[in-house]
């Protein structure tokens, strides 16, 4: 049975949301997130080298080709009056990630070249762009054309993660940090218990909302307490010096397979020199004795070092009721959009300290919980009661549950009008290429 529905029954479902951007902000939108494909995807690779290695990640070849077919089989599909890419319909399959396992992404037969996939690409946002000029953009229009670019959105940050991992020096700005005055210890902030409405309404929402992030419910919420930053490198540094790699009360039967499998003794780019560490990542190499937070960690990971401080990782709806200031506000500075001032996104900067951004804390002083890095929660992401899968974007989100774990907040490599506290990022416990890191909590 297809998981397609007709565009009659399409169309009748997007109505509902009555969701509708204005062609300027699209068209602004669309700029943006072209100008940041152009960037990350400037490299000429080989698939020999990423086929290479070891982290179970897409050839990026096939990364560009997979967000060119989004577009072509889940935008331009449904806009009225297109024939210009149907030539390219046979190949949609190869490009689409729960068609063509990854072993099988290198088929040189099928891949298109790094030219032809940027040739493709422009024609593509170039008769999107000309759409939008020309015709009258509806809810239908409005939320295919802006999935589209969320989709591209999302592989923008996985471009420049890739080609870290994978050894390419990316366009991103060089890791600034002062460690001067170290954040040695969690700072806790309590939270006593309460109640708020968890998850998206579209219809309260000027974003695109995803289906995993619906319906709301009231959630109780009972009394914890919550780090003000995130744990620093110099924090999980010392989990390393007291040789937490190679104890095996702090790890579970499964991080602890990870780990044999995987031959893993440190956290991602981290190398010993001497007595010291230091962190290599896109040519720069630096001392982790810093603010800056953990980056390119895994779930295992951060759990080995919630149980050795006796801590734990925050729960879900935890992260989400301290990102709304207990449900009163769209942001945790307030109400207002988020800004160069106040969050560190839209690829500005890269990772910067945790004590960077304060005129973006919450209410009660938690700090960077948009923006900078992605952080892990406790449990698996699941729908929500009365899920409803999205129409469009079918395989968005109920593959996923119960096998990947949540992560809130955004990084320094998404954009503004993708990320808010209800968004649900979720990715496998052993992702370490990602930028995700972590905060404590406690009861």
């Amino acid at each position: 049975m297809s998981l397609y529905l007709s565009k009659c029954d399409i169309n009748e479902i997007v109505e509902q949301k009555k969701f509708m951007i204005d062609k300027n902000i699209l068209l602004k939108h669309i700029d943006f997130t072209k100008s940041n494909f152009l960037i990350f995807t400037n490299t000429k690779c080989t698939i020999h080298k990423d086929k290479n290695k070891t982290d179970n990640i897409n050839p990026l070849v096939w990364q560009y080709g997979h967000v060119i077919f989004f577009y072509i089989n889940h935008v331009i599909r449904y806009l009225d009056d297109n024939n210009k890419f149907t030539n390219y319909y046979k190949l949609i399959d190869f490009y689409d990630s729960f068609l063509t396992p990854l072993d099988n992404r290198t088929n040189t037969n099928k891949l298109m070249t790094i030219d032809s996939c940027m040739c493709l690409y422009n024609d593509v946002i170039d008769y999107i762009k000309d759409y939008i000029d020309n015709n009258e953009v509806g809810y239908l229009e409005s939320y295919v054309i802006m999935l589209g670019i969320l989709h591209n959105e999302m592989h923008n940050e996985a471009f420049i993660f890739t080609n870290l991992n994978i050894d390419i020096k990316t366009n991103i700005k060089p890791i600034q940090f002062d460690n001067s005055c170290l954040v040695e210890n969690p700072h806790f902030i309590e939270y006593d218990k309460g109640q708020f409405i968890q998850g998206s309404s579209q219809l309260t929402n000027k974003n695109l909302i995803f289906d995993n992030e619906m319906p709301q419910f009231l959630k109780n919420v009972n009394k914890f307490e919550i780090s003000k930053y995130p744990i620093t490198e110099y924090m999980f540094l010392q989990f390393v010096l007291i040789n937490g790699y190679n104890k095996e009360q702090y790890w579970c039967d499964t991080s602890k397979q990870w780990l044999k499998k995987n031959n893993i003794k440190l956290p991602k780019y981290w190398v010993k020199c001497g007595d010291d560490y230091f962190k290599i990542i896109n040519n720069q190499k630096y001392n982790v004795k810093t603010n800056l937070p953990m980056s390119n960690i895994s779930y295992y990971e951060a759990k080995a070092y919630c149980k050795w401080k006796n801590v734990r990782l925050p729960f879900e709806h935890e992260y989400e009721y301290v990102s709304t200031n207990m449900g009163k506000t769209l942001y945790p500075w307030g109400n207002h959009d988020p800004s160069a001032q106040l969050s560190n996104i839209n690829y500005i900067n890269n990772i910067v300290d945790v004590n960077k951004y304060q005129c973006g804390d919450n209410y009660n002083g938690v700090s960077q919980l948009i923006g900078n890095i992605w952080e892990w929660c406790e449990e698996p992401i699941y729908p929500y009661n009365g899920f409803m899968i999205d129409p469009i974007y079918r395989e968005m989100s109920y593959p996923f549950f119960g096998y990947k774990k949540i992560c809130k907040g955004g990084c320094f490599a998404v954009p503004d009008f993708l990320i808010h506290p209800k968004y649900r990022n979720a990715q496998y416990p052993d992702c370490r290429i990602q930028f995700i890191g972590f905060r404590v909590c406690k009861n």
